[in-house]
């Protein structure tokens, strides 16, 4: 697992949506032990939101329950920040919904809640979180992607669209804000194991399926993703914005083609491939 830094994000105040499972808590397990304030904003129950905070140091985490989902409700990630923490430093746009399908099949409101907490939220809250960050000196902003936004998946079309659309909108506004001192930039993952994926590995053949699309015939764990996201939103990145960084354990590397060494080896045996 990777290493974490004390004191990287010494007292900085994050807000993280999506925040209280899969790579949203991973990612506020790993700001916490950097030193920082971590809002925590989630559509689970108030139960398991506290439940996830206390194991966090008295003061370090506060957990606020919203659905990002409406206008109204992304609006509360900024004010919770300001009015819990005092301000806002960073900001992970993590949270996702995801509807499976092809188009003809998807219904008008699943596509609209994907677009809602896909596209819709991240504008809603880095509207209201841009502003605060001025009046810091600057901040960083990270939007979860994913692969599935640089490409199209066979099912996928809803997600694919939404998840291009956050790719585009973390482009354009990484190059408005550059010169304020706010950088933003997106996370992309791939195969990940978090809870959003447990249909995908519902058996131990579907598991090996996924394995074998990805080079290192793995899914990511939460916290390798959590690492890179961070790296975003350090110092360390300070010259890097309006991008991405692919965390797929090579996904992106390879052909969708089918595996052409095998074929070949299977088929003729010679060094022919015509």
């Amino acid at each position: 697992m990777p290493l974490t830094f004390p004191n990287r994000f010494k007292d900085k105040i994050v807000a993280i949506t999506g925040g209280a499972s899969g790579l949203g808590a991973a990612m506020a397990t790993r700001y916490i032990a950097e030193g920082a304030f971590v809002v925590v904003l989630d559509m689970c129950s108030e139960e398991k939101g506290q439940e996830f905070i206390s194991q966090f140091p008295p003061g370090r985490a506060h957990f606020h329950r919203c659905d990002i989902g409406s206008e109204e409700g992304a609006a509360q990630v900024v004010q919770t920040a300001v009015s819990v923490f005092g301000g806002l430093d960073i900001l992970h746009n993590n949270a996702s919904a995801f509807a499976w399908g092809q188009i003809p099949d998807i219904p008008t409101d699943k596509w609209s809640r994907v677009f809602r907490v896909g596209v819709d939220a991240p504008f809603f809250i880095c509207r209201a979180a841009i502003p605060e960050m001025r009046k810091r000196g600057g901040g960083a902003i990270v939007n979860t992607a994913s692969t599935a936004g640089l490409i199209g998946d066979t099912g996928l079309g809803c997600y694919n669209a939404a998840k291009a659309a956050l790719v585009n909108l973390t482009r354009a506004m990484g190059a408005d804000h550059a010169r304020e001192g706010i950088r933003i930039n997106a996370i992309v993952p791939g195969w990940m194991d978090t809870p959003m994926t447990m249909a995908f590995k519902a058996t131990k053949e579907a598991e090996e399926i996924v394995a074998s699309s990805v080079p290192m015939h793995r899914a990511g764990q939460p916290e390798e993703v959590a690492a890179a996201a961070l790296f975003l939103a350090s110092e360390d990145a300070s010259y890097i914005t309006a991008t991405t960084l692919i965390a797929d354990g090579g996904l992106m590397g390879i052909s969708r083609m089918p595996d052409l060494a095998a074929i070949h080896t299977a088929g003729n045996k010679t060094d022919k491939l015509y």
